[in-house]
């Protein structure tokens, strides 16, 4: 949180200043334990869920970006501005979990067989570039969906205050999918690499063993619900993690510190990064085929 600070002050002397004109003060002591809680609940989770920096980074991307594409789409902020907010978010967390863990065996340039599956895909370019073009393909249509349906009426009923709906009306695909790229490649970091290099576990060896017909309904229930490989659970796992940080994170941030944005709105706003999300969890899922294609 220091870093953090550190770095937004030294970046409002250099042009961010900007954000000052659609942001609202928040005085009451509630308000601001609510958000300082929220970033100690992000640290957490990424210590807790044993991730390296690399991990949080892309983490920060995908989960603060809506925040900001929100500001720079619709309150004229400068996309300079949305950038260099991105980049002060992920160093502000990088650099401490760089600092206190080592790097995971997923993100090493050479990891041991024993720790690393499918090193030869994890390492292949093209993978990594059709994964990432996939994943911002999904965020495009989602938000390009959006702006062709519901989303441009529900802002002019829940956010009072906004400077320019155009880009909701005038936005094509191509561009839209394009401004994705990089949550693409961070959605590919963070969701389907982990999962591909996952290695089989005690519980995979477990699953394997289930006999339905000697099975308690106790044991059966659990093969059903939470019967899978290592390299699914890893997916559930951060897909419901990425889901869940967008929400909260866009939601807080969207209710809180922009002027005239009532709590629907902000709710509105942020469960359709959630459910972006959650798709391209889906269909890394389906593309990777994690349970069976690399088993």
């Amino acid at each position: 949180m220091f870093v953090s600070s550190a770095l937004y002050s030294v970046a409002s002397q250099y042009g961010t200043g900007d954000l000052a004109t659609v942001m609202q003060r928040r005085d009451e002591w509630w308000e601001i334990a609510g958000l300082l809680a929220w970033k100690a609940t992000e640290l957490g989770i990424g210590w807790w869920g044993e991730y390296d920096g690399w991990d949080l980074a892309c983490l920060t991307v995908l989960s603060h970006m809506p925040y900001l594409y929100l500001l720079t789409t619709f309150y004229t902020v400068r996309p300079t501005t949305m950038w260099a907010g991105i980049i002060i978010d992920v160093l502000s967390t990088y650099l401490p979990f760089t600092l206190l863990r080592d790097s995971s065996p997923i993100h090493q340039s050479d990891p041991p067989k024993s720790l690393v599956a499918n090193r030869s895909i994890l390492n292949d370019l093209s993978v990594q570039i059709c994964t990432s073009v996939l994943a911002a393909a999904v965020y495009g249509l989602v938000v390009y969906g959006s702006f062709r349906g519901w989303l441009p009426t529900f802002l002019i009923v829940h956010f009072e205050g906004l400077r320019d709906l155009s880009g909701a009306y005038t936005a094509d695909l191509h561009f839209v999918t394009a401004g994705f790229i990089v949550s693409g490649y961070a959605a590919q970091s963070f969701l389907f690499m982990p999962a591909l290099g996952a290695k089989p576990d005690a519980h995979d060896l477990k699953m394997a063993e289930f006999d339905p017909e000697t099975a308690t309904l106790g044991q059966t229930v659990w093969y059903n619900v939470w019967g899978y490989s290592k390299r699914s659970r890893i997916l559930i796992k951060r897909t419901a993690t990425l889901a869940v940080a967008s929400a909260m994170q866009t939601g807080l941030r969207t209710y809180f510190t922009i002027q005239g944005v009532e709590l629907a709105g902000a709710a509105g706003w942020a469960a359709m990064w959630a459910a972006a999300a959650v798709l391209v969890g889906g269909v890394f899922w389906w593309v990777g085929d994690v349970d069976t294609i690399f088993n």
